[in-house]
């Protein structure tokens, strides 16, 4: 169960998934997955969620991580810094999560910007290939507006396996949101035979006015699922618990997230190590001076 707190909060959207990260040696360290969300406000915050994999076979050392946003419709903008994290070291064969939450500049001018990350010692600037609508319109007003932000997984699994998911909601309107739930499928509309297969289910307790919720869970792929490509849809309150001022945007779907092969595996839940809890959730609260706070809550 989680439950959000409010924040005038630009929650972190879209998931990609990239190959290019830190390599040195034998340490090899990716960016497995990141949600950012796509709008904004001069003053409001923006959160980060990110999930890196060190697929060497030595631990990674610390480092810093420094996120700007690129204005598109400047030619030859600068780069406006948001700001900075420190990683810790990540094990051979481990991950690390974090969410971080940042202030925007108050000048920050309307526009449709890149978001682009660069780890300290690289002097390469890597672009998420998202972006971000910074604009007043979008400063939370109006009644509830649920809207399921992104999902996170491996990309690739096997018929049995347990595996670690991600998920963000967030509440856009004006108004807080009480109690619903939220459902997590695979898809895959290749195979017409083939009906959504439900992971889990995430209950979430309420989500104030501008605010967002997050959690981290293991499911386990249903033992009969057929090999092949498979895309991630979020459901969002399907039983129209709130009243939503727009519910045509609460789903959240992506397809080619997860590659399903192989004969059936049966794994264990992950350690604590690698996952906050197998049902926890992560909460926000940004501060109202230049800095930034991550509270984290966990609720099994």
């Amino acid at each position: 169960m989680g439950t959000g707190v409010g924040c005038a909060a630009v929650v972190v959207l879209g998931l990609i998934l990239v190959t290019t990260g830190l390599v040195t040696g034998a340490v090899n360290v990716s960016t497995e997955g990141l949600i950012v969300t796509d709008t904004g406000y001069p003053g409001g915050s923006v959160t980060i969620i990110e999930v890196l994999n060190n697929k060497g076979d030595s631990s990674s050392g610390s480092e810093k991580v420094t996120y700007y946003l690129v204005n598109e419709s400047e030619k030859n903008a600068t780069p406006v810094p948001i700001g900075t994290t420190d990683l810790t070291p990540i094990s051979a064969g481990g991950d690390y999560s974090s969410a971080n939450t940042f202030l925007l500049p108050m000048n920050l001018a309307d526009g449709v910007y890149t978001f682009v990350r660069e780890v300290m010692g690289t002097d390469q600037k890597m672009s998420s290939g998202k972006t971000i609508r910074i604009s007043d319109a979008t400063r939370p007003k109006g009644n509830t507006d649920l809207v399921g932000l992104g999902v996170i997984t491996p990309g690739k699994a096997a018929p049995g396996e347990t595996i670690r998911l991600i998920g963000a909601v967030g509440n856009n309107g004006g108004s807080d949101a009480g109690r619903f739930s939220v459902d997590f499928y695979l898809t895959n509309r290749s195979i017409r035979t083939t009906e959504p297969l439900l992971l889990g289910t995430w209950d979430i307790e309420s989500i104030p006015a501008g605010g967002q919720a997050t959690t981290t869970r293991s499911v386990t792929v249903p033992s009969t699922t057929t090999p092949g490509e498979y895309g991630i849809l979020m459901d969002v309150d399907p039983s129209g618990s709130v009243s939503d001022s727009t519910p045509s945007n609460n789903d959240w779907y992506r397809e080619g997230m997860i590659s399903i092969t192989g004969p059936t595996i049966a794994m264990s839940p992950f350690p604590d190590t690698m996952m906050i809890n197998t049902t926890s959730s992560v909460i926000v609260v940004p501060i109202p001076n230049n800095t930034s706070s991550t509270t984290a809550v966990t609720t099994t």
